[in-house]
């Protein structure tokens, strides 16, 4: 049975032993590589890497993280994300699974994004709108 996160937090915060804690949650950590976790979404989504390139703006690029030979930035990661349209809760578990801060509502940035995330933009439509907004734009 998968524990909430904050559960999790709440045990581990009065636990005693972190080994037995491990134990206990065996299978319930972010233990998952970004381009594992991309490649597990690609192939549930039915898409193909060549898609993800062109619709996310990031192009040739987008092969090396597929394949793990390249880590992406945030910024990357977040342009593929639009490319495989995926959903703010994929996102955010993509962000998470590569060390990065997730999308915050209380930052004006990130809210455009989770904004265009949620809206079914693309990734052109949510650059023009960081641009109007005069914030930094994705791509």
């Amino acid at each position: 049975m998968q524990t909430t996160t904050e559960k999790l937090l709440a045990e581990l915060k009065s636990t005693t032993d972190i080994e037995t804690f491990f134990k206990e949650h065996e299978g319930q950590f972010l233990d998952k590589t970004t381009h594992s976790y991309l490649n597990e979404l690609i192939s549930l989504k039915n898409m193909n890497i060549s898609d993800v390139a062109k619709n996310s703006g990031s192009g040739e690029y987008v092969y090396k993280i597929f394949s793990g030979e390249r880590k992406p930035s945030r910024d990357i990661l977040i342009s593929v994300a639009f490319g495989m349209k995926l959903s703010l809760e994929e996102t955010q578990l993509l962000l998470r699974i590569t060390k990065f801060a997730i999308l915050d509502s209380r930052d004006k940035r990130d809210s455009v994004i989770i904004y265009g995330l949620t809206h079914s933009m693309n990734i052109f439509e949510t650059d023009d709108m960081l641009y109007k907004k005069d914030l930094v734009t994705i791509n």
